[in-house]
């Protein structure tokens, strides 16, 4: 690095934070935000953010302790608000236009994944959306399911394998999660073998670059990207891992301009009606682009959305599922009363019809998606001033009853996803329990919880709701009717030591095995199914 590197990028990063916390200063004078309950304290220019990293549930305490809505300090100490009141949610994400992805979770999110669906906004989101919801419509899931089945079962296979020789009747049952659900969106999603669960040749030099980039959490490289995020120049400084984070973003992208050329290639050759290469989404996106009138997408815009699913459709998915094994490792009873339902069906090869017929199966899904959410929270940020309806009046610092909060351009709020479900006024006094038996009555409140499924914010309402939410779903549920059948979950560790990471998605560790990482242990012994 040239000696004059360094002391530049001190100075600029000197500078641009004075101008900011002048800038901050000037909008804490006018911010309306100001009388909102809230703590107290946060570094001068870090604001509450390094807490929040480093606690996943703070947020959850201050909810506790300050209500519904209420205000913290992000960086350059600006006030951000946090609320679960579901009037003003609905109205935040019914309106996407005023309220939209800012731009720093863009840049971050984009730094990635390119301009897919989980960056772009306005038109640009809603083009992609028209061109691309046939792909998770309900018959392409139901098409899908055999994939899923096929996937689950060879991971039950392994472990049935493994298990004597190797794992001592405790796995790590994230980490082969995670590789069932990246061969099966490779599959399902791209008619691309990752082999992630049993390698051919060697190691995916791509699967093993996700790994780095996603799955090892680092407080000091996420802050960095961060701080890239929000200060594009840094970009041009050597930062700790940014190689990986470049060279991963490059194996992605030549993967998905590879996938696509193949694909419409098969589609002008009118090869690939069958299941495995002419009903995986991406075949089913091109179809739908290159029948689009006036509407087209670019290649560019295609592509983006290969690491787009590729990250989104096999990380929470993996993250949710070990999850449920973990609930039901922590509820032995319940593990026996859905073992019980998932014998009832004679196959080894539901169909989506079959697996939604499961109705205790439903329920510990919500329950587990509700407690545990594989997302904890987004952010959407005000494009111009507004005023947020609530169904419940607050009173603010000075004793004074409001029936509204009052935001400014440029102001960022907070969505909880898993502050809702938890949510007391919503879900009642054992809101912080696990009981799937509440599904069999659902709270009347829980009505008014902007939802595209369930009753539940797990992926959120409105234009931006998670268009695959019906792949997780049923990914998940055949992960489970294969390997509850199988196998019987017991704790490894006791559940008060199951911890989560603060970032959005929510990755489990344990708390006296810091040096091992990201990690989901439990004892996992064969069931033998003629006891059912």
């Amino acid at each position: 690095m040239h000696p004059y590197i360094a002391p530049l990028a001190g100075l600029l990063l000197a500078v641009y934070i004075l101008l900011n916390v002048i800038k901050s200063l000037y909008e804490e004078l006018a911010s309306p935000l100001r009388h909102l309950p809230g703590p107290t304290g946060g570094n001068p220019i870090l604001g509450h953010a390094m807490r929040l990293d480093g606690d996943y549930s703070l947020t959850q305490t201050w909810q506790d302790e300050f209500g519904s809505n209420y205000q913290y300090r992000w960086f350059f100490n600006k006030r951000q608000l946090y609320t679960t009141d579901t009037k003003a949610l609905s109205h935040i994400l019914v309106n996407d236009t005023l309220y939209q992805k800012g731009t720093i979770p863009r840049r971050f999110l984009g730094d990635l994944l390119g301009n897919g669906l989980l960056v772009v906004e306005t038109e640009d989101h809603r083009r992609q959306r028209k061109i691309f919801n046939p792909a998770f419509a309900v018959p392409q899931i139901r098409a899908l399911t055999e994939i899923f089945n096929d996937k689950s079962l060879h991971l039950r296979d392994v472990w049935l394998r493994e298990s004597p020789r190797h794992f001592e009747g405790r796995i790590d049952v994230l980490t082969w999660l995670k590789k069932t659900t990246l061969d099966a969106i490779g599959t399902a999603g791209f008619h691309y073998e990752f082999d992630a669960l049993q390698p051919k040749n060697g190691a995916n030099e791509l699967n093993e670059a996700l790994e780095h980039v996603l799955q090892s959490p680092n407080q000091r490289r996420d802050m960095m990207r961060l701080a890239q995020a929000s200060i594009p120049w840094l970009k041009h400084f050597p930062l700790p891992g940014s190689k990986a984070f470049t060279d991963a973003r490059q194996k992605m992208f030549t993967l998905g301009a590879q996938l696509l050329e193949e694909s419409k290639a098969q589609i002008s050759a009118g090869v690939g009606e069958e299941l495995h290469s002419g009903r995986d989404l991406l075949s089913v996106m091109v179809r739908a682009n290159m029948a689009s009138e006036g509407q087209k997408l670019s290649d560019s815009d295609v592509i983006s959305q290969i690491p787009t699913f590729l990250v989104a459709g096999h990380e929470t998915t993996s993250t949710a599922t070990a999850s449920v094994l973990h609930a039901l490792s922590c509820n032995p009873g319940v593990q026996s009363n859905l073992r019980k339902e998932l014998f009832s069906l004679a196959t080894d090869n539901p169909t989506m019809d079959e697996l939604n017929s499961l109705t205790y199966l439903d329920h510990v899904v919500r329950e587990t998606m509700r407690l545990f959410p594989p997302v904890g929270f987004t952010t959407r940020e005000a494009m111009a001033d507004d005023v947020i309806p609530l169904s419940k009046p607050y009173v603010d610092a000075r004793g004074l009853t409001y029936h509204s909060i009052e935001v400014k351009r440029g102001t960022t709020i907070r969505i909880p996803i898993a502050g809702v479900h938890r949510d007391k006024a919503i879900w009642g006094e054992d809101a912080d329990l696990f009981n799937p038996e509440r599904w069999e009555t659902i709270p009347e409140s829980a009505s008014n919880v902007p939802s595209v499924w369930g009753n539940l914010f797990t992926f959120l309402a409105g234009p931006h709701n998670c268009i695959g939410f019906r792949f997780a779903l049923c990914e998940m549920k055949s992960l489970l009717f294969v390997l509850v059948r199988a196998f019987e979950f017991r704790e490894a560790v006791p559940k008060e030591e199951i911890t989560f990471t603060s970032s959005p998605v929510r990755r489990p560790s344990v708390r006296i095995e810091e040096g091992k990482g990201i990690q989901m242990p439990l004892i996992v012994i064969p069931y033998s199914s003629s006891e059912a």
